[in-house]
């Protein structure tokens, strides 16, 4: 992968489908959970960007409020958040300022290996930055998807 143009443009593709959803919602439909659903709009958002800075940075998320692993960790839910948990607006800030970070920091550096090879359970394993980047995005996309599905539940009153 010599050109990683094409990731990166990809980035800003699914991004912007992310940032769309968000701005599709208002603080008011934000915490709904809707039946079917385990989440809600919020809990998506900081998920999003609690785990791409997970893999590309580790899992302190050195860039992040210290309080965002525990509210947006695989496994969290709203139910038990304590304490202050982001606006809407606060998180498309992030958003946008991760994205320009992730951007600036591994452009060009996708080829890298991985201190350690990144095991998905038996599903797999990822052995460079542009392999955990990629599965970001793959990530990303799956909550895009799960932003649009919750607000049309929402707007619907179902």
């Amino acid at each position: 992968m010599s050109n990683n143009t094409f990731i990166m443009d990809t980035y800003d593709l699914v991004r912007s489908l992310t940032l769309g959803a968000l701005n599709n919602a208002s603080e008011e439909i934000a915490d709904v959970i809707p039946a079917g659903f385990n989440n809600n709009i919020r809990w998506n958002l900081g998920h999003i960007l609690v785990t791409q800075d997970s893999f590309m940075y580790g899992p302190s998320c050195p860039h992040l409020p210290e309080s965002y692993p525990a509210l947006f960790k695989p496994g969290s839910k709203p139910a038990d958040w304590t304490g202050d948990v982001p606006t809407l607006a606060t998180l498309a800030a992030q958003l946008e300022e991760q994205k320009a970070r992730i951007k600036e920091a591994f452009a060009g550096r996708l080829d890298e290996k991985l201190p350690q090879p990144f095991h998905l359970g038996n599903k797999g394993t990822m052995h460079t930055l542009g392999e955990m980047f990629a599965f970001s995005l793959f990530h990303e996309g799956m909550h895009a998807n799960a932003l649009g599905l919750l607000l049309k539940a929402v707007k619907s009153g179902k």
